[in-house]
């Protein structure tokens, strides 16, 4: 798949595009990625041409639109490519927006509410070669949103042919790492690279309230780090909101600005992994949404939580025709070992099957844990799931699809602005 700036892939609803620049993807319906198609055949003026006068209006003002963006060359063509897919599904996306991928099944910390554990599990890890035929795979299918994690994916041998691999293929990666194992040849490597970004976690904006979580002498060590190398590389700072840290959110990320992070992202803690066996680490949902008020009370923030109650508010486009999570509409995870699954966080024993045994492809519109997870909640009914986290719902109620807790309290205050997972623009 060429690195186009624009990638339109055709889905059930009209299009995807893909916008290399920002690393997002924007939603069009079935006319409008005609015109799209169109115009990477023939230039505006002639597209213009052909339409009936009535329509010119509304197609001038399209054009000027993403046209602002950028998307549109000298002689009005569309400046990206059309991936061709040879099926587009009736119901459901071509491929995920988002793919996370396990590069390695170890750690060098044992942090107490780690979504992975248990660690170590590093056995039959998928092979250069096996993530490169994949990640063709997946930039075929339109998915070009890559998460690598672990563990830690530091510790994985070939991580930067794996990374080259994946940039290559046109996919954009996100490295999730814990900071400890960076140094100034890693800092400039991975800067060197075309990242999303590096995703740098810490659960605290004091010692002593992250290292009560990822162990001692972590943050000074992490801090240290990013002070000396965060002129080679750009990073992201990743917080986990819990209840023993929820009130250093607006502390965070004034640590953020400080060691020149780009952006600071937070996530509240899931009831997975360790997590499972800590229910004192998790936040009541109240707290968690009083600590993201003070954040937007402080500047602007921008919600991406794919797991938030309100994260299908009616002002979001939608590209699932379901009541549920991202599960199996638009996210998938792979284990270090190739295990297919509609989401890490519900554990191993929602895994689909095996990359090995089936093409990701294959798994994701045909596998039965993907096909069952979309036709659950398509007539919620009452005490049923009908948004936010499929996986919280299994924890704190049983089910995958009960109601989730955290979106029953959101429905109950909806005459409140709703919290989200927030990322806060730091910089520019």
């Amino acid at each position: 798949m060429t690195a186009a700036p624009l990638v339109l892939t055709p889905q059930h609803f009209g299009g995807l595009v893909f916008e290399r620049s920002s690393s997002r993807y924007l939603p069009f319906d079935v006319d409008a990625t005609a015109v799209l198609r169109e115009l990477a055949e023939r230039p505006f003026p002639e597209l213009m041409a052909r339409r009936a006068p009535h329509e010119h209006e509304a197609l001038e003002a399209f054009y000027e639109s993403f046209d602002a963006r950028g998307w549109f060359t000298v002689d009005g063509r569309f400046a990206g490519v059309v991936n061709e897919v040879a099926r587009v599904p009736a119901g459901h996306l071509v491929g995920p927006l988002a793919v996370h991928v396990e590069v390695v099944g170890a750690c060098t910390l044992a942090c107490t509410h780690c979504f992975a554990d248990p660690l170590p599990r590093n056995r039959e890890l998928l092979t250069l070669d096996e993530l490169r035929a994949l990640f063709r795979e997946l930039a075929s299918m339109g998915s070009f949103r890559l998460g690598l994690t672990g563990g830690e994916p530091l510790l994985r041998r070939e991580l930067l042919d794996v990374i080259d691999a994946a940039t290559g293929a046109g996919l954009h990666p996100c490295l999730t790492t814990n900071g400890l194992l960076l140094d100034e040849r890693w800092a400039k490597e991975l800067g060197a690279r075309e990242l999303v970004w590096l995703n740098v976690s810490l659960d605290g904006a004091t010692a002593a309230t992250n290292d009560a979580v990822r162990g001692r002498g972590t943050f000074d060590a992490v801090v240290s780090k990013l002070r000396a190398l965060g002129r080679f590389m750009r990073f992201t700072l990743s917080f986990t909101v819990m209840r023993g840290n929820a009130h250093e959110v607006v502390a965070f990320t004034e640590l953020a600005k400080e060691l020149g992070a780009h952006n600071v992202v937070f996530r509240p803690l899931y009831p997975v992994g360790a997590a499972r066996h800590r229910p004192e680490l998790m936040p009541e949902y109240e707290q968690y949404a009083e600590a993201l008020r003070s954040l937007a009370d402080r500047g602007a923030v921008r919600g991406i939580d794919p797991f938030s109650p309100q994260a299908r508010a009616d002002s979001s486009a939608a590209v699932h025709g379901n009541s549920g999570c991202g599960a199996a509409n638009s996210i998938a995870t792979i284990s270090a070992r190739g295990d297919v699954s509609p989401c890490s966080f519900l554990g191993p024993a929602f895994d689909v099957a095996n990359v090995r045994d089936r093409p990701f492809r294959d798994i994701w519109n045909e596998g039965e844990g993907f096909r069952v997870m979309r036709a659950l909640s398509t007539s919620p009914a009452p005490g049923r799931f009908s948004g936010g986290c499929r996986a919280r719902a299994l924890r704190l109620a049983g089910d995958v699809d009960a109601a989730d807790p955290w979106q029953e309290a959101w429905e109950r205050r909806k005459d409140t602005p709703p919290p989200s997972y927030t990322l806060p623009v730091l910089s520019s």
